[in-house]
């Protein structure tokens, strides 16, 4: 059982689980919830597609950490503080479809997570907000 997004241990469980454990993050969502990457423009819908998205985003940067600090849940509403950190196993395919190699690159990017729950603690959105740009400049690609 997942913590309520209410509780004390939310935060910490939440991230470990976007750290390493596809399967028990999506324990967190609601069947029909829905995650999106606004940075990249991608929405994933239900169980099976955030465990998709999830995956890749392991491969991508397999030692990720992602460590949400400031944290407020009430009225059905969370928003969380969090920094994504890692290293980067390969290309980065942009929303351009152009593919920017990335490999080996050590990024740490913060970013804000806008979310809804229902009564259960089940969350039915998370909506993440980061700068694609600050992976870009550690990663040395020219932005422009």
């Amino acid at each position: 059982m997942t913590p309520h997004p209410s509780d004390p241990g939310f935060a910490a469980a939440y991230g470990k689980a976007w750290s390493s454990d596809p399967g028990g993050l999506v324990k967190f969502f609601d069947p029909k919830g829905s995650y999106a990457d606004v940075a990249m423009g991608g929405t994933y819908r239900g169980h099976d597609e955030i465990t998709r998205f999830h995956r890749f985003m392991l491969k991508f940067a397999p030692d990720s950490l992602i460590e949400f600090g400031d944290t407020y849940a009430t009225n059905g509403r969370l928003t969380s503080l969090w920094v994504w950190s890692g290293t980067v196993s390969g290309p980065l395919k942009l929303r351009s479809g152009k593919l920017v190699d990335l490999a080996s690159t050590r990024f740490s990017v913060p970013g804000v997570a806008v979310c809804t729950f229902g009564e259960d603690g089940k969350l039915l959105s998370h909506d993440d907000y980061w700068d694609l740009a600050t992976v870009l400049d550690q990663a040395a690609v020219p932005v422009g």
